[in-house]
């Protein structure tokens, strides 16, 4: 949420920046969609569901309390005892366990509260409904409950989003087969816009309008005495589906390897998040499913289920939300990668992500994604591919054995998060950032972004203008400037694979000048005053 933020914010022409700078403003007003998965959901959802709230208003006015990530305020109420957590998870108390969560609330109102309404109402709930309803108390404001009522469908009637002033937003989750732990690349892609639910994937190949997603429906025809439920799509519990990571913990928590838990504590968690899993506890229930016996879909796990079954959109492995806005229906010019993967103090981003969604358009789920040339990991690393912005599918006469049904594949303009401000690869599980930190996140994503604030190459905001118009000036014929063809010396990937010659290294460092492998000291911290680092309030 924080790196992306400030990559958000550094697109925003209404961000204020330092010096005079202008950074990339005005790319995410031309934008025609952003998507996001995960953490990414947040971010994006926070500033939607605030009717399209700027990241320099969320982050400094701070009028409306979003985003108080402090120790008093985060989602786990740190000052209730953690042996009552324990024993609520061993004896399987999943309602005790959930009220360590802050605003768990009362008989009359809270977190509680809501999934027991939820429940009355004949709906099943998961730790996802939990999850979700604590999200919306960071991401939403008290004018609405903290979102109690609000729907992701309610977006069609937001003024910013009618009014155009925001890209159609888009939050991606992972279908996971009924029966199964499992999750791969091959998981069907589930997107939730304004208006529908669905998938491009040929397993589902179907949407459905995100209103009626609480309608018992038979291949999209509503049966039953009610015909048409309303408020289902409730917009906590779709960020909280996006980043329902739950799922993950059997494998990264309690694996025989893992070492976040000693030998006397891991069975313990193990045995509490297998039961989980097998009572799909630690995923999101989309019961109806919303696509039952649908006619589009091929696969009878998701067609023949009374229960839609999802979790974390970045689990299959593709953690930059690419598949479903390079869908080929789509037909996109340029799309904007920013990898925040590998979150963990030891790691940066090693190109992982955006492989993935290069792979996955030659299996059998990814026939509808049209992605560029991607070089392997060794490769980003070694050509210090991670290490500075860079250009992928610059020219499409290359590209011609990627075409599908006649939609070349966009330009890709890949971001790793690296450092400039702060060590920004924190690890997932860090809950707790003092406003300090906070706005530290933030920075770096902006300076990410803006090569520095412009002071790596002042032209950049110019090749970026260059990439923009790339696709357009082929489809004319229409040559580039000496300046665009500089540009594109500069920042696309020349498609040479790094030979077992080059270095490589495991630990990856940073230096200003935007290579890889050399260490790299921060500047010293910066006082943090009225603004934030590089912005300022208007």
């Amino acid at each position: 949420m924080l790196s992306g933020a400030g990559q958000m914010a550094a697109l925003d022409n209404r961000t204020t920046f330092k010096d005079g700078q202008t950074g990339l403003g005005g790319v995410l007003q031309s934008a025609n969609y952003i998507s996001a998965l995960s953490g990414g959901s947040w971010v994006l959802g926070s500033a939607v569901m605030n009717d399209w709230e700027s990241i320099e208003d969320i982050v400094l006015d701070g009028s409306q309390d979003l985003w108080n990530l402090t120790a008093s305020r985060q989602l786990v109420n740190q000052s209730m005892s953690t042996f009552s957590l324990l024993s609520n998870a061993v004896f399987y108390n999943l309602k005790g366990a959930l009220s360590h969560l802050n605003n768990w609330g009362n008989a009359n109102s809270g977190i509680g509260y809501d999934l027991a309404l939820k429940v009355k109402a004949g709906f099943n709930t998961s730790v996802t409904d939990a999850w979700g309803r604590g999200l919306a108390y960071q991401l939403q404001t008290n004018k609405t409950g903290y979102g109690v009522a609000a729907t992701w469908s309610d977006v069609r009637n937001i003024s910013s989003f009618k009014n155009h002033l925001m890209p159609f937003p888009i939050l991606i989750a992972l279908g996971r087969r009924p029966g199964t732990v499992t999750y791969n690349i091959n998981s069907t892609v589930i997107e939730f816009n304004p208006f529908e639910m669905g998938s491009f994937d040929p397993s589902l190949n179907t949407f459905t309008d995100l209103k009626y997603i609480g309608s018992e429906v038979e291949d999209g025809v509503p049966v039953g005495k009610d015909k048409c439920v309303a408020g289902f799509d409730n917009a906590g519990f779709v960020m909280g589906t996006s980043s329902s990571l739950f799922n993950q913990f059997l494998s990264t928590w309690v694996c025989d390897d893992c070492t976040t838990f000693n030998w006397l504590l891991k069975p313990i968690v193990k045995s509490v998040l297998t039961r989980l899993s097998k009572t799909y506890q630690d995923v999101a229930l989309y019961k109806p499913n919303p696509f039952y016996k649908s006619s589009y879909a091929n696969s009878s796990n998701i067609a023949t289920s009374d229960t839609l079954y999802l979790i974390d959109g970045g689990l299959g492995g593709e953690v930059i939300p690419l598949s479903s806005i390079m869908a080929k229906e789509r037909a996109l010019d340029i799309a904007f990668a920013f990898d925040n993967s590998n979150d963990s103090p030891e790691n940066w981003p090693d190109g992982s992500a955006l492989i993935s969604t290069y792979e996955r358009q030659f299996s059998p789920q990814g026939r509808s994604t049209v992605c560029p040339y991607v070089p392997d990991n060794v490769t980003f690393l070694a050509h210090n591919l991670t290490a500075r912005p860079t250009f992928f599918g610059c020219d499409a006469s290359n590209l011609t054995a990627l075409v599908k049904d006649g939609v070349t594949p966009p330009i890709v303009v890949y971001f790793a998060n690296r450092p400039f401000d702060y060590y920004a690869n924190v690890s997932t599980f860090k809950l707790t950032y003092t406003d300090k930190e906070k706005k530290s996140m933030v920075q770096n994503g902006i300076d990410v972004v803006t090569r520095n604030n412009g002071t790596i190459d002042p032209d950049f905001r110019s090749c970026i203008a260059c990439a923009i118009i790339r696709r357009e000036e082929e489809r004319k014929g229409i040559q580039q400037t000496d300046q665009c063809k500089q540009c594109f010396t500069n920042y696309c990937w020349d498609g040479k694979l790094a030979t077992s010659s080059l270095p490589y290294y495991n630990n990856v460092n940073f230096t200003n000048n935007s290579l890889t492998n050399s260490s790299m000291a921060l500047p010293a911290p910066v006082k943090v005053s009225g603004g934030l680092f590089g912005l300022r309030k208007r």
